[in-house]
């Protein structure tokens, strides 16, 4: 038979795993840095981009800003 102490220690494990992998601070780190490379691509970056993630009404609120020195010359597409 199963404890109560038990119990108790297997949701806290359940719970810690689902805070670890959804946490704010990761997701934001990992969509910085693709974003990132994404944006070198395209253009030279002068600094870092800022990042912010907000909540508001259950939505996730995604703001970025990012400084340009100059837009990289791009290859022309045949038909």
């Amino acid at each position: 038979m199963i404890t109560v102490a038990e119990i108790g220690s297997h949701r806290l494990k359940n719970v810690l795993i689902k805070d670890k992998n959804h946490s704010p601070s990761r997701l934001r780190n990992i969509l910085k840095s693709e974003i990132t490379e994404i944006l070198k691509s395209y253009v030279e970056l002068d600094d870092e981009i800022e990042l912010k993630l907000d909540e508001e009404r259950g939505r996730l609120l995604i703001s970025i800003k990012a400084t340009a020195i100059r837009v990289k010359e791009f290859g022309t597409i045949l038909d």
